[in-house]
């Protein structure tokens, strides 16, 4: 399955196609849309280890990575695979307030030593006639998959290895208030930054 006017840019580096979402250009980019997950800036986010809120390098220290997600039942265990990129500490205590998903339930958080790419979370499509599966939107795909060659990309897919429960509290503790309440301010004034820019035409 292809694109007719296919571009370096529609696949990724292990040949998954991937769909083409809505590209903006910078003077009409306004409010950001929290609800939803840009597909190329997750891919590049999640490749690249940076954090989801700020886009900044999301390892600690030493070397672990931070990954914070809703609670579905349990701790995040290794061999898990996941379509949410990590996040760095400060940024973990803003998603967990401002993020429905996190608000709506309880959340958990592990440090992760490695997130080796798994697959493709996207819609899966008959081979015979193109046509999207029934019910199977955003399915996680391995790249090891046959099906992924019928798939339209929406999200990158790691492998968590190395993981050990995170006490975020704790983490935020030691970073502590005064630097938090600092990175709060520097969101809080680029979305207002944002939300202030005059409409272009």
């Amino acid at each position: 399955m292809a694109y007719e006017d296919e571009t370096p840019y529609d696949r990724d580096g292990f040949g998954a196609l991937w769909v083409r979402p809505q590209l903006r250009p910078e003077h009409r980019l306004r409010t950001p849309r929290l609800q939803e997950i840009h597909p190329y800036r997750q891919r590049r986010v999640m490749l690249n280890g940076l954090c989801q809120v700020c886009t900044r390098p999301a390892a600690d220290r030493d070397g672990a990575t931070l990954y914070l997600m809703r609670h579905t039942g349990g701790p995040i265990t290794s061999g898990e695979q996941t379509s949410s990129p990590p996040v760095c500490v400060p940024c973990a205590a803003l998603s967990v307030q401002l993020c429905g998903a996190l608000q709506q339930s309880r959340w958990v958080a592990a440090w992760v030593g490695s997130a080796p790419a798994w697959g493709v979370a996207g819609l899966v499509h008959d081979p015979a006639t193109l046509r999207p599966l029934p019910g199977r939107a955003l399915e996680m795909v391995s790249y090891h998959s046959p099906a992924v060659a019928w798939t339209t990309a929406s999200r990158t897919v790691v492998e968590l290895h190395d993981v050990e429960p995170a006490d975020l509290e704790a983490e935020w503790e030691a970073f502590g208030a005064e630097r938090l309440e600092e990175e709060f301010a520097r969101v809080a004034g680029r979305r207002a930054t944002q939300e202030a820019r005059p409409p272009r035409r």
